[in-house]
């Protein structure tokens, strides 16, 4: 009984206290209000303006605070009003106040074109504001922006923003075993690139003549400023180009030359070129492939594969290297252009592993031949040769319904692998969409002007990925990249190997895809097995020679040599049980012990 009394009176002085303090919050609160509505608009300029120097208000905000916080306790925290602010007035020119929004929320309001990481789905993004002008008008939202920085909705947390200047930044996965802080600094001067530092040992000039190297780390040392793609694992993934002299050979000298080479020939290399493609341009698009003798197998299974589902490829044009691709390619039946004052010194072999000198020297070749269809005013499909197709992929980019598509330069697949020197597109540039534009035009030509760091990286992706960045910024290139698990569009290698349950769907025929691309191989016998595993193969076993002795030395019509080595259903072969395959595979070893066969669940 005594109890029960206890709790009624503590009930009775609970009502006390909510009927003495509730009408002057409740008066505060309607005089904030007053003062966000518009017809007195200045006045809320002028109240968050003179925040510090208001007595008064501030004591009000205080007695506010005490008072909703007794009437809280208990309560969840974040029920309760803070009497402090996040930020101090000392960041007032360029922080006031800061807000969290879903970062799915935000990316389906605004397309940024960069995939998501695959540990950042499910995280916030920050919002922070350079004025109260900019803060959202509701004001409880007002109230969370300054005192506690709450969560909101992404289309309230923009609803006042006239900018937004968007970072991404690191979530963890990358560079897990050390701790990164984030420095944001106001400045006149606005910056639009990051600057890293990071503890890592003096560089030495051991390091400064070597490629590919850089200091270790070394948490004990002070911060220095590095590259922006180090992690700090003594590997330097864009490496200066050097030369002892600048009139002697060296990375800079030999890419005069080849530069040199071009500009010289480029109008007569246009005009030939323009005769091979207006017959075949189509809806202003041309699909670009180039190849070489020891790729151009590969190139053969597109064709076959293209064949056995009967798609139009008519307005495919293949740049070869060498007379044998040549050959192979025009046996097909495809249209073609061998531009042999630029690329008729390039390897015919193939490249024994990614990244080698064969490797980046047709991936020179990969960019020159872009840049020349679209200088002609032409939208480009350009793909690798390890690429089949289910669906015609030119459906997607020429999708005039879709408003969001139209709207970028520049389409890519997502390549998957999350390393820095990647960030933060992520894109393939084994198959990507590009839009005949003075913008696009220009970051090609860009793109051939550092075509000596493709040659000393052995990387075209990560040049490509780092030049559409800086286009992007600087030129307000759009660039979109199909995010690799929101759309089944473009599967590649990081399906193949961490996607099971997708690469099952896939060679049932039941997935969205429109390709299935080839990547993350060692090199092209590695192609082969993913391709005649999934029963994506379709070139017979007598075509894996050079024509002359597949055509037994007559000359090859346009068209021959698909009619003989195509086969009209696909050649499966088992090579490893744990990998993916269109048939189960249980006869066959496994690449890795400690996995289980595909099929066994």
């Amino acid at each position: 009984m005594a109890r029960s009394m206890h709790r009624l009176r503590s009930n009775s002085d609970k009502t006390l206290l909510l009927l003495l303090f509730l009408p002057p919050i409740f008066f505060y609160i309607g005089y904030l209000n007053s003062t966000a509505s518009g017809n007195v608009g200045n006045h809320l300029s002028l109240m968050e303006g003179c925040a510090q120097n208001n007595d008064s208000k501030q004591r009000s905000e205080r007695r506010v605070a005490e008072l909703m916080h007794k009437m809280g306790e208990g309560k969840d925290s974040s029920t309760i009003i803070s009497s402090h602010k996040i930020f101090p007035p000392s960041t007032s020119d360029y922080a006031t106040a800061m807000l969290h929004v879903s970062k799915q929320d935000l990316m389906q309001i605004h397309d940024f074109g960069v995939p998501f990481a695959p540990m950042a789905r499910g995280s916030d993004a920050i919002l922070i504001y350079n004025t109260p002008k900019a803060i959202p008008d509701d004001m409880s939202v007002r109230h969370d922006a300054l005192y506690n920085g709450a969560k909101t909705s992404a289309s309230t947390a923009l609803s006042n923003c006239d900018s937004l200047n968007v970072i991404f930044t690191d979530t963890g996965h990358q560079r897990h075993d050390y701790n990164q802080c984030l420095v944001i600094a106001g400045n006149k001067l606005e910056s639009y690139h990051l600057n890293r530092y990071e503890r890592l040992l003096p560089m030495t000039q051991e390091f400064e003549e070597s490629e590919n190297k850089s200091p270790a780390f070394d948490d004990s040392t002070k911060l220095r400023h590095i590259p922006r793609a180090n992690t700090h694992e003594e590997r330097e993934d864009f490496p200066v180009p050097l030369s002892d002299s600048y009139k002697e050979n060296g990375d800079v000298r030999d890419h005069w030359k080849k530069l040199l080479t071009f500009v010289d020939n480029v109008d007569a290399i246009l005009d030939e070129l323009k005769v091979i493609v207006d017959p075949i341009v189509k809806d202003n698009t041309v699909i670009v492939m180039t190849v070489n003798k020891g790729q151009s197998v590969l190139l053969s299974n597109f064709v076959c594969a293209a064949r056995s589902r009967s798609f139009d490829i008519s307005n495919v044009l293949v740049f070869p290297t060498d007379v044998e691709a040549q050959k192979v390619a025009k046996g097909l039946g495809l249209a073609t252009y061998f531009d042999k004052i630029n690329l008729g010194d390039s390897p015919e072999e193939e490249a024994a592993m990614y990244g080698d000198d064969v490797f980046a020297s047709m991936m020179f070749a990969k960019l020159l031949t872009v840049l020349c269809v679209s200088l002609l005013g032409h939208d480009v499909l350009f793909q690798d040769v390890d690429i089949v197709w289910f669906k015609n992929p030119l459906t997607i980019f020429h999708d005039m319904s879709n408003t969001e598509i139209q709207k970028f330069d520049i389409l890519c697949q997502d390549d998957g692998s999350v390393q820095a020197r990647f960030a933060p597109l992520a894109a393939n540039s084994g198959f990507y969409y590009v839009r005949a534009n003075k913008k696009t035009q220009y970051l090609f030509t860009s793109f051939l002007y550092h075509a000596e760091l493709v040659s000393l990286s052995g990387s075209h992706q990560q040049v490509m990925i780092q030049l559409l960045q800086e286009h992007s910024s600087l030129f307000g290139l759009t660039v979109k990249v199909f995010d690799k698990v929101e759309t089944e569009y473009f599967p590649c290698g990081w399906q193949y190997f961490r996607r099971k349950d997708f690469m099952k769907s896939l060679v049932k025929g039941e997935s969205n895809a429109y390709i299935y691309h080839a990547s993350w191989a060692v090199n092209k016998d590695d192609k082969l097995v993913y391709l005649k595993q999934l029963g994506e193969w379709y070139v017979r076993d007598q075509c894996h020679k050079p024509v002359d002795e597949i055509m037994g030395g007559e000359a090859v019509d346009s068209g021959a040599l698909a009619s003989e080595c195509c086969s009209a259903e696909p050649l499966i072969t088992c090579y490893y049980s744990d990998w993916p395959s269109k048939i189960p595979c249980t006869d066959s070893p496994r690449n890795n012990p400690d996995q289980n066969d595909f099929w066994a669940d």
